[in-house]
C-alpha cells in the first residue's frame, strides 16, 4: 500500500497497480483467474487445467526479457497478466494482451495496466505502433482499448487462432505519437 501525498495533500492508502516479473510461487494467484471459465470466455485459451497454468508460468519465467510478460499487481496482489510484444521489428511494430481476475473488473485497473504497456513498447521496446485483438462481444476490452487511445482498425470473421467459436475478431490499433 502506498502511503505518499499525491497532488493537492490529499494522503491515499490506495494500494499502487504496477507490473513486475512473475515469480514461481505465482502460480495459485495465476491459476485462480485463468481457471474461471467467466474469465477467459472470450480469449482463444482457457479455461485453464491445472498443467496449463503450470505451462504458463513456466514459459512466463523464460519470455519476460522478450516479450515484457509481467504479472499485473495491486499492492502485494497479483490480478491479472499483461504482456506486450515486437510482432515485426523492421516496422517497429508490436502487439499487447492483458487478462485480469474477475474480482478486480471494473475499477479502472486493466486500463492502468494497459498504460503500463503502452510505455514499455513505445519507450522500451522503440515500438512505433501497437495492436490488440479482442473478441467482437467483449465490450469491457472494447472500453478499456478505447479508452486506451486505440482505435478499431479491423473485423476479422475468420481467425486461425480461435478455438472457442469466436465469430468475430476486432482488431485495434494505436501509432507512437
Amino acid at each position: 500500500m502506498s502511503n505518499n501525498p499525491p497532488a493537492h495533500g490529499v494522503t491515499t492508502t490506495e494500494p499502487e497497480l504496477r507490473l513486475t516479473d512473475f515469480r514461481a510461487q505465482d502460480l495459485s494467484a495465476v491459476h485462480n483467474y485463468a481457471a474461471d471459465p467467466l474469465v477467459c470466455r472470450y480469449s482463444t485459451w482457457g479455461p485453464n487445467q491445472l498443467s496449463d497454468t503450470q505451462k504458463f508460468l513456466a514459459d512466463a519465467l523464460i519470455e519476460q526479457p522478450h516479450r515484457r510478460l509481467r504479472a499485473i499487481m495491486l499492492g502485494d496482489v497479483l490480478i491479472g497478466s499483461a504482456s506486450v510484444w515486437a510482432t515485426d521489428r523492421n516496422a517497429k511494430a508490436g502487439e499487447l494482451g492483458y487478462t485480469l481476475n474477475r474480482e478486480y473488473w471494473g475499477n479502472g485497473y486493466a486500463t492502468a495496466a494497459v498504460g503500463h504497456l503502452l510505455r514499455l513498447g513505445f519507450e522500451d521496446l522503440g515500438l512505433e505502433r501497437i495492436s490488440a485483438t479482442c473478441d467482437a462481444r467483449n465490450a469491457a476490452s472494447i472500453r478499456v482499448l478505447e479508452k486506451s487511445g486505440f482505435k478499431l482498425e479491423e473485423r476479422r470473421t475468420e481467425d486461425p487462432e480461435n478455438n472457442k467459436g469466436r465469430v468475430e475478431t476486432l482488431v485495434f490499433g494505436l501509432h507512437r505519437t
